[in-house]
C-alpha cells in the first residue's frame, strides 16, 4: 500500500512539471540574445567600428552561442562563442596578445570538456 502511494505521488510531480512548462521560453531565450547582441553593437562593445560591421555572420555564430548559454546548451555555447570570436577577431581593433592566440583553442577544448562534467548538473529531464 506504501509503495502504491509513493508511486503516485511520482506521477503527479511529474505531471506537475510538464504543465508548468514555459511555452515561451523559447521566445524569451530569442529576445535576451538579440537584445544582447544589439546593445554590443550600439556601443561598439568588439570596437568593430560602425553598427554595420556588427550585422555579419561571425556575430551569427554569437548570437546563437548566447542562445544556447541561455538554453544551458553549454558545449554548442562554448564551440559557437569561439568559432565567432575567432573569425572576428581579425577586424577588431583590440587584438589578443600572441600568448592567447597561442592558447585560444586549448582553452576553448578545456572549456568544452568542463562543460561536457557539468552537463548531467544542467540537463532538464524530460
Amino acid at each position: 500500500m506504501v509503495s502504491g502511494v509513493i508511486f503516485d505521488a511520482k506521477i503527479n510531480s511529474t505531471d506537475m512539471k510538464e504543465r508548468h512548462h514555459n511555452p515561451f521560453a523559447g521566445i524569451a531565450r530569442f529576445l535576451i540574445s538579440l537584445g544582447l547582441v544589439m546593445i554590443a553593437a550600439k556601443t561598439d562593445l568588439l570596437s568593430l567600428g560602425d553598427i554595420s560591421e556588427y550585422y555579419r555572420w561571425e556575430m551569427l555564430l554569437i548570437f546563437f552561442g548566447l542562445w544556447s548559454l541561455l538554453s544551458l546548451e553549454l558545449i554548442s555555447a562554448v564551440v559557437l562563442f569561439a568559432l565567432g570570436f575567432w573569425f572576428l577577431m581579425p577586424d577588431m581593433t583590440v587584438q589578443l596578445s600572441p600568448l592567447y592566440r597561442q592558447i585560444f583553442w586549448p582553452a576553448v577544448l578545456v572549456l568544452a570538456g568542463v562543460a561536457f562534467m557539468i552537463r548531467p548538473l544542467t540537463k532538464r529531464k524530460k
